[in-house]
C-alpha cells in the first residue's frame, strides 16, 4: 500500500540556516515521532528504527536511511528509508524529498513530499487511517523542525 504525504510550512529563518539543519540527519531524525538513528554507517547512510502506532496496532521497524541527493543549488534533499518490522513479516519504505525556497531574507518555505509504502499488519488497517496518522506525525515533525531551527537562529545571533 503506497501513501503520498505532502506538507508545506514556513519558518522565520534564512534559507542558509535551514539548509544547514536539513543536512544533519542525526539532528533532524528525532523530530519525527518514534524515529531514532542508532548508527552512522557513512556520511549518507544511517541505521535506525521507527515505532509507529495506528489505533491499537503498534509496529517497530529497523532499517536504513540513505541520502540519495543533496543539491545545495536547488536546496533539495532526497532520501529513502527502508525497514523490516521487528517480530513480524511487515516492511516499510519511504521516499522523502525536502525542498527549501527563500520567501524573504529571513523566511523560508519547506516543502516535503513523501511516498510511504507499507506491507504487513499495518497495511491491513486501511490507507485512510494510516494516512491520517502519517499526516499527524508529519505535522509534529514540522513543529519540532521549526523549534529546532529557531533555537539554532537564536544561538547564532547570541554568538554574533
Amino acid at each position: 500500500m503506497a501513501i503520498p504525504i505532502d506538507l508545506q510550512f514556513e519558518i522565520d529563518a534564512p534559507i542558509g540556516l535551514v539548509w544547514t539543519y536539513f543536512q544533519d540527519p542525526p539532528r533532524v531524525a528525532p523530530c519525527l515521532p518514534g524515529a531514532e538513528l542508532t548508527r552512522v554507517l557513512d556520511e549518507k547512510t544511517y541505521e535506525g528504527q521507527v515505532r509507529v502506532q495506528v489505533g491499537p496496532v503498534v509496529a517497530q521497524y529497523a532499517g536504513k536511511l540513505i541520502i540519495e541527493r543533496l543539491d545545495p543549488t536547488a536546496h533539495v534533499v532526497e532520501m529513502v528509508a527502508r525497514g523490516d518490522q521487528q517480530g513480524a513479516t511487515g516492511r516499510a519504505q519511504a521516499r522523502i524529498r525536502y525542498q527549501l525556497r527563500p520567501l524573504a531574507e529571513s523566511r523560508t518555505e519547506i516543502i516535503v513530499h513523501a511516498d510511504v509504502s507499507i506491507a504487513g499488519h499495518l497495511a491491513k488497517l486501511g490507507g485512510g487511517m494510516i494516512q491520517a496518522v502519517a499526516r499527524q506525525l508529519f505535522r509534529k515533525f514540522a513543529e519540532c523542525v521549526e523549534r529546532d531551527i529557531l533555537n539554532m537562529a537564536s544561538q547564532a545571533s547570541l554568538n554574533d
